[in-house]
């Protein structure tokens, strides 16, 4: 998803003003959507659910356009939600069916611009994410209620961009996970686009309660930590106007660490376990509607 989101803020609108091209005033008020269909529920190139899902975001952000010593703008502050839901009940009776998560977020994002003509520049943003499993029913109210801190930076530049996304986890194990990788968006007509990605995710042994059912220690951790997946992915757009538009995924995952590829084969043979875990590589996608405004 910060990948994704990461594209999608990285174009810029202009129009002709007497046959001269003039850079669109930014809108104090302004954000994006989409919802769409996906063969599966995957996170961080680990699958939490093989069978299909609906899931949707929408973000409204608030531009802050006031000059502080060299910076010509403090960027923006916004909120975002995101939702899932299941279309099967394989899941267990917590994590299944309607609106089985939902994460609000809020966000605070700037580019720090190298040259005067916005070609180059280092994007931040740190945003608190809450993530909210309404179907737990108050049983367990611990995991009903969980929340990250995330930092992300990309190197935005007219050719390649590296990307790096850390994530701290509060609440239930205070895990950290770091998501790297590069992408490479290309407009190859006015309507359409594709973006390319190469990702790798590392996380600490903490990260692994929510993946895995096996290779655990005495504690619930993942016997080891280091690089965990890697996520090939290409998405495409397509705009029928200048705010809606339609889209298209399509992802391989693979685990990486050797610890975890044998917690997923053991959690494969168990025919009662969860699904989570269960792939040590799988081809994920999903198309869907996006809108701006």
């Amino acid at each position: 998803m910060a990948a994704v989101l990461f594209a999608a803020l990285g174009a810029r609108a202009e129009e002709s003003v007497t046959n001269e091209l003039e850079e669109t005033p930014a809108p104090i008020i302004w954000g994006f959507g989409n919802y769409g269909f996906y063969s599966g529920y995957q996170l961080y190139g680990s699958i939490l659910n093989p069978d299909p899902v609906l899931q949707g975001y929408v973000e409204v952000n608030f531009n802050l356009p006031f000059a502080v010593g060299p910076l010509d703008d403090l960027g923006y502050l916004g909120a975002g939600y995101w939702c899932n839901s299941d279309l099967t009940g394989r899941r267990n009776v917590a994590y299944r069916r309607a609106f089985n998560e939902n994460d609000p977020n809020i966000h605070w994002d700037k580019t720090f611009w190298f040259d005067e003509e916005r070609t180059w520049g280092l994007e931040y943003r740190t945003w608190f994410m809450w993530y909210c499993y309404p179907r737990t029913g108050g049983r367990d109210p611990v995991n009903r209620f969980t929340m990250d801190w995330n930092h992300a930076v990309s190197l935005v530049n007219p050719y390649l961009i590296p990307y790096i996304v850390a994530v701290h986890e509060y609440r239930v194990t205070y895990a950290n996970l770091l998501e790297f990788g590069v992408k490479k968006p290309w407009q190859l007509t006015d309507e359409f686009s594709i973006t390319p990605f190469v990702e790798l995710v590392w996380r600490d042994r903490r990260y692994g309660w929510c993946f895995a059912n096996y290779g655990l220690d005495e504690n619930g951790d993942m016997i080891s930590a280091g690089l965990a997946t890697l996520k090939l992915e290409l998405d495409a757009t397509y705009m029928f106007t200048k705010h809606i538009g339609v889209f298209a995924k399509v992802a391989y995952c693979q685990n990486l660490d050797p610890h975890l590829r044998e917690a997923s084969d053991l959690a494969g043979q168990d025919p009662d376990g969860d699904v989570y875990g269960r792939y040590n590589e799988f081809a994920w996608g999903g198309v869907g509607i996006s809108v701006s405004f």
